[in-house]
């Protein structure tokens, strides 16, 4: 019989008296058969594996720590005088190790994840209804392959558990990383065959996966194979579908109140309800906030992409707050003067106290979207881009319009419709770093920017000093000018037709791979030391 675990069954004991309880023979026996075959237990099974989307390994340090934090985006933010600082700043600068506590809790949070899908996987066989076995072993393949994909992209070839294990089948030795990948498809692509999409699932049902959903994460998987035509056809079925759209504001996008936009496709909660508090801090908010104020600053939004964003992109707004901003409905924020504290905090996820329940910061019912449709868009647009057969190839204006779609959305989202420029570079390899960065800027702080970096081999990009640009308007005679320039209203500049450009070095703070170089070795993490330890024939990723 197989073992059923990390299931917790409520169940109430009525009896008079000790002895009454004692002196009662057993009434029955509870087996897989029984509870996975009725409705009710199969969707606790399946509800298990949502759990776990929220968990400390998924959404807290080991996230930010190993999604966020060693990109060119982010900064560990916090002070050396918090304990955690020195472990998670490792990660910020790529000096970590073996021993990094954020390396085995991603490993374990995973590899949870994936037993909880195992448990439901190797049980719903018996589940009566039929259209419910399908759709409940649709969702635990999707998962599956939702945690295998970060498993692969952090550590490259894992072991391979595809079913409840055996004390005795308890060593496994690691798969292949084409193994690792071509399991993530074949799981994926059922979920994509047989998930309802979100109408089908309807409003009772909102937050699960869909066939979207599965299709989407297929199309980033193969953006991670550079397979570019699999990633157009996936992407482009998403689309075209008109299952998901574009939130009509980018700031509102991350508002507690739009965890159900229909541009969010996975997120880190399942099912909140119509109940807008919650009663348990997320992990993934009170890790970051602002030092000083609320939260711990542990994943700052830096410098290089504070100066990555064009000039007037309200995605800057939204998604950094700086040290003496007002925020909305608190005031004037200000960030705690020590060594460490950068003067940025990750804006997405602060919001008015009136989100705030019991008056706890960390008890916003904001959300990290692991997937959503702007992803979607860019993805497809990078694929056609790659695909194109030179410049007069319409594949090129099919990636500009999506490119466009978002660009608009985050155009709309400001005051000034002059703003971000339609793109109309049809150069590939010039569209693409266009592409790259769109990617970098609409999905900053949202854990795509490490692994983007990753999949790009873009080894330069870490070793190369940043440098910023100063942009200053000349008037008529050459002189710079600071006045507003709207036109030929009176007491403001004419528009400016001569500008004058400046360089300067972005040193706050320095990183590691500027004077250090960048290792090879850091595209793939080391597997955790203690998994090495356990002598099952786990081989240490080469270099470490």
């Amino acid at each position: 019989m197989k073992k059923i675990y990390s299931l917790l069954l409520a169940s109430a004991l009525v009896f008079t008296s000790c002895s009454d309880f004692l002196d009662t023979k057993p009434q029955g026996k509870l087996t897989q058969d029984i509870f996975f075959g009725e409705e009710e237990g199969a969707l606790m099974g399946i509800n298990a594996i949502y759990s776990q989307m929220k968990s400390w390994d998924l959404i807290g340090f080991s996230w930010f720590g190993i999604m966020e934090v060693p990109s060119d985006n982010s900064d560990t933010g916090s002070s050396p005088a918090d304990g955690s600082y020195a472990r998670v700043n490792s990660l910020n600068d790529f000096t970590y190790d073996v021993y990094t506590s954020e390396l085995n809790g991603w490993w374990t949070g995973n590899y949870k994840g994936i037993g909880f899908c195992n448990v439901a996987l190797d049980n719903l066989d018996v589940l009566k209804d039929e259209q419910l076995k399908i759709r409940s072993i649709a969702q635990a393949r999707f998962f599956r392959g939702f945690f295998y994909f970060n498993l692969v992209r952090t550590y490259g070839g894992v072991p391979l558990v595809t079913k409840v294990q055996n004390p005795d089948e308890y060593d496994q030795p690691c798969a292949s990383e084409e193994a690792i990948y071509q399991q993530i498809i074949d799981d994926l692509s059922y979920a994509a065959m047989n998930l309802p999409t979100r109408d089908e699932w309807g409003i009772a049902e909102r937050g699960r996966v869909t066939k979207g959903t599965a299709e989407g994460l297929l199309a980033k998987v193969y953006l991670f194979r550079q397979d570019y035509a699999s990633v157009k056809q996936y992407a482009g079925q998403v689309i075209s579908r008109g299952e998901y759209n574009l939130h009509h504001n980018y700031r509102d996008l991350f508002s507690p109140d739009s965890y159900y936009s229909d541009e969010v496709m996975l997120a880190d909660q399942y099912l909140w309800g119509s109940d807008k508090t919650r009663d348990k801090a997320s992990e993934y908010v009170k890790w970051q906030g602002v030092r000083g104020f609320k939260g711990w600053g542990f994943c700052s939004p830096s410098e290089s992409l504070d100066k990555a964003y064009e000039s007037g992109d309200p995605r800057r707004e939204a998604t950094i707050i700086y040290d003496g901003e007002n925020m909305e409905g608190v005031g004037v924020i200000n960030f705690k003067d020590e060594p460490g504290v950068q003067p940025r905090a990750n804006k997405k996820t602060m919001w008015p106290t009136t989100y705030w329940n019991a008056n706890n910061f960390a008890k916003q019912n904001c959300h990290l979207y692991f997937l959503r449709y702007a992803d979607v868009l860019l993805m497809y647009a990078e694929a056609c881009n790659e695909l194109a057969n030179g410049e007069s190839d319409p594949l090129v204006d099919d990636a500009l319009a999506k490119l466009e779609l978002v660009r608009d959305r985050a155009r709309k989202s400001g005051d000034d419709p002059t703003v971000l420029p339609k793109i109309t570079e049809r150069n590939k390899a010039k569209l693409r770093e266009i592409i790259w960065n769109e990617r970098r800027i609409e999905l900053a702080m949202e854990g795509h920017r490490f692994f983007d970096l990753i999949r790009y081999k873009r080894a330069d990009r870490f070793e190369k000093q940043l440098h910023g640009l100063f942009i200053y308007r000349l008037d008529d005679n050459g002189v710079r000018r600071d006045l507003p320039w709207r036109g030929n209203d009176e007491g403001k500049m004419a528009y400016p037709t001569h500008f004058e450009y400046e360089k300067f070095e972005l040193n706050n703070p320095t990183r590691y791979w500027w004077t250090n170089g960048f290792d090879p070795k850091w595209y793939l993490s080391p597997f955790p030391s203690t998994e090495v330890n356990k002598g099952y024939g786990l081989v240490q990723n080469p270099g470490w």
